[in-house]
């Protein structure tokens, strides 16, 4: 099969040819004669070729698909090449066999939720999808009603500082495995339309400027209010008898158990030990992000003490009093997992944790979580993390995940993070389509509440699931909420640009189908953006202008986060490395895209707009993201090529809008510095030495437990170095300490 799209050094050579020398849109003429569009200097020549025959079949053969998960293993091949059914309502499933099921278009934003169960979609019912989702109680709560609901709201002096409810156990075991059974029968992705996701979304004046046209007007718009953040931590105490006694009975009934020990003497000494760091990590915050911090959330297990009362765990250093609990709070996992999740508690698992922090209680959207070894090196602006006008920013490291084929068992004794990072590579495959996805740098992490809740909704299965999972790797897989944020994100705001421009702007009419005229405007738009594809210089990279940017809205600039490399407002990252220099619309589009041949008599099923949009959105997101990019050519700033007409259309560009202010995001090299530390020496060497130089420091730090020795003197020796890189960066104690 020819795929007639240019993907430049990022292409896979399984599913394209080589390049052409000069751009081409492969198009029909109203002859049924192939024509190709060559763009070449902003002039088009037209090739009439030889008459072509319409294919006799539907059927497109595709290539066979390679596991591509980031390992030394060589590719596995599947058994057999997967063939997709290019006609209504069909695709393939995993292992390439056809299957009937429903085009996810319409619930984007107008139609129901649509759950995909054993790799079919299904439409259902409100009601159904609630049912599905694990909540009977409100049939749209499958949808995304933001964060900021009655439950998120100030926490201070509503929560104890210190005491668990009275007469609360933990819960029995039985219900446990009454919600292991639950997760088992629920769906393991859902699609949350649009005008659902986005129904808690405001605007105000600047956004149709700044979307549309990359533009913000300081004497329209006045200046812009600077964000609030909250800075949320996961801390344990390892050196708590308490909790060691708590964790007990649970380690001996783990699955990961094993006869001979080994599993509980060797997961608990470094992961759980205490260098103080929390103290140290809240002044780096006070001393570089006073200025923004909203709250403080230190999120701690509930431990059971000898007379059997329950507490919870807390820094001893801590203030206990009423003064400090409007900017700090102290949260135990009672105090914010959902109402089923909790009846899996106690947890001793991060990633669990994890999973459930947008319930924790606030007044803002924002959060940056923070594990207690990470720390702030220098000062920082509120755009060093989040601004209105570029959204949340994300960091990521080289490597990459793509898992077309359902992860192993050996996939799960992977070292590290590994498993998990295959298996929401997985999920999001499935839910978005097949790409390469970098995993997430491991430093604090910039979020949405609203969003988070979204990302983890979306996967219902896998949700509950890890909420049931007490220690890592009891069922071999979780979702990686970080990753999973950060990608669904990016997912999300490029497909309501494709949604947006297949399901409203190319169909005027509104009847979900595209006729000969409205095809042809298609082509058009394409043929006008391929003219300017190669040429570097035409359109403003917004990712060079983010500092004036946020200053012509009254913002700071980013003091740390400086080296951008993409915004949304350029356009999806999936476009960010790739050459559109070739683009078959009857391959991309639909069979026959270009010819009024195949619809004159009756109307052709593949020309539906929720069949297109399904296959660029998810079955081809290559198709998907040159049509992006071609489309965007057509002006040099802004998205204004992919958005409904304001004229014609104000409620739908509305919506479109929205979805692009809840899911902007910014692409950023951190300036950051990851160190897994050893022994005294190496803190000395690369961390004191190395940070007393005003141009090596760094605006962030991970200092990761990797000590392996329990020698008394080498550990002290470690202790006391630590303490003092500790004091000479972060030594004035801050509010919140009784003591120091």
């Amino acid at each position: 099969m020819l795929f007639c799209i240019g993907l430049g050094s990022t292409r896979n050579e399984l599913f394209t040819p080589p390049l052409p020398a000069t751009p081409k849109l492969w198009a029909g003429g109203s002859e049924d004669r192939l024509v190709t569009i060559q763009a070449s200097r902003g002039a088009f020549v037209t090739d009439l070729g030889d008459v072509v025959e319409p294919p006799a079949s539907q059927e497109i053969q595709r290539p066979q698909i390679f596991n591509q998960v980031a390992s030394s293993e060589e590719p596995i091949l599947q058994e057999r090449p997967a063939t997709i059914q290019v006609t209504k309502g069909s695709s393939v499933n995993d292992i390439g066999d056809v299957e009937e099921q429903q085009s996810l278009a319409e619930d984007v934003s107008e139609m129901q939720p649509v759950v995909a169960d054993g790799g079919r979609l299904t439409d259902i019912s409100k009601s159904q999808a609630a049912t599905q989702a694990g909540n009977s109680q409100d049939p749209a709560s499958i949808s995304v009603q933001g964060a900021m609901t009655d439950k998120v709201k100030s926490a201070a002096g509503l929560l104890s500082p210190t005491a668990v409810s009275p007469g609360y156990v933990f819960p029995d075991t039985s219900n446990f495995e009454r919600l292991n059974r639950l997760a088992d029968e629920l769906p393991d992705y859902v699609h949350i339309p649009l005008h659902m996701a986005v129904q808690e979304e405001t605007l105000d004046s600047w956004e149709e400027d700044w979307f549309a046209h990359a533009v913000f007007e300081p004497k329209t718009h006045g200046s812009l209010k600077e964000p609030t953040i909250d800075f949320v931590y996961t801390w344990v105490n390892g050196s708590d008898t308490r909790f060691a006694e708590t964790m007990r009975p649970y380690e001996l009934n783990s699955s990961l158990n094993d006869d001979a020990g080994e599993w509980i003497a060797s997961h608990g000494v470094n992961r759980y030990r205490d260098w103080d760091e929390l103290r140290y990590s809240i002044r780096s915050v006070e001393k570089h992000a006073g200025s923004f911090r909203n709250n403080i959330q230190i999120l701690v297990n509930a431990v059971e003490g000898e007379d059997g009362t329950m507490s919870k765990q807390r820094p001893t250093w801590l203030r206990d009093d009423s003064e400090i609990q409007s900017a700090l709070q102290v949260l135990s996992q009672e105090d914010f997992f959902g109402a089923e999740e909790a009846e899996c508690l106690p947890t001793f698992n991060s990633l669990t944790i994890e999973n459930q922090i947008y319930n924790t209680p606030s007044d803002t959207d924002r959060i940056f979580a923070m594990s207690d070894d990470m720390f702030l090196g220098k000062p920082h602006a509120a755009s060093d993390i989040y601004s209105p006008l570029f959204g949340t920013v994300m960091g990521f490291k080289p490597n990459s995940y793509n898992t077309i084929v359902p992860p192993s068992e050996k996939d799960a004794l992977r070292f590290g993070e590994k498993p998990y990072l295959i298996y929401t590579s997985w999920m999001l495959n499935r839910r978005f389509g097949t790409r390469k996805r970098k995993g997430q740098v491991h430093f604090g992490h910039s979020l949405s509440r609203s969003v988070y809740k979204e990302a983890m909704e979306a996967f219902p299965r896998p949700a509950l699931k890890s909420a049931c999972q007490k220690f890592r790797g009891e069922t071999g897989f979780q979702l990686y909420s970080w990753y999973n944020a950060f990608h669904y994100t990016i997912e999300r705001h490029r497909e309501a640009l494709l949604w947006s421009y297949i399901m409203i702007r190319s169909d005027p009419d509104r009847n979900g189908y595209l006729n000969w005229e409205e095809r042809q405007a298609i082509v058009s738009d394409l043929e006008e953006g391929l003219a300017n594809e190669g040429r570097n210089s035409f359109r403003k990279r917004m990712y060079y202008y983010v500092a004036k940017s946020l200053g012509d809205a009254g913002l700071e600039a980013p003091k740390v986060n400086v080296e951008t490399t993409w915004t949304s407002l350029d356009g999806p990252a999936t476009i960010a490395n790739i050459d559109c220099f070739e683009f078959n619309v009857n391959e991309c589009l639909a069979p026959g895209f270009s010819s009024p041949s195949w619809d004159e008599r009756s109307d052709n099923p593949v020309f539906s707009t929720a069949a297109i949009f399904d296959r660029l959105a998810r079955q081809d997101p290559q198709c998907g993201d040159c049509l992006t990019k071609l489309l965007l050519n057509r002006v040099e700033q802004g998205l204004s090529p992919l958005l409904p007409h304001a004229e014609k259309d104000a409620e739908h560009r509305q919506t479109v809008l929205k979805a692009l202010k809840r899911y902007s995001y910014v692409v950023v090299e951190p300036d950051a510095l990851f160190t897994m530390v050893t022994d005294a020496e190496q803190v000395q060497v690369r961390l004191i030495d190395r940070l007393a130089d005003p141009d090596k420091q760094a605006g962030q730090l991970c200092l990761n437990d990797d000590v392996t020795t329990d020698n008394e003197n080498e550990l002290l020796a470690l202790r006391e170095t630590i303490s003092r890189l500790f004091n000479e960066h972060w030594g004035t104690p801050s509010r919140f300490e009784a003591w120091s």
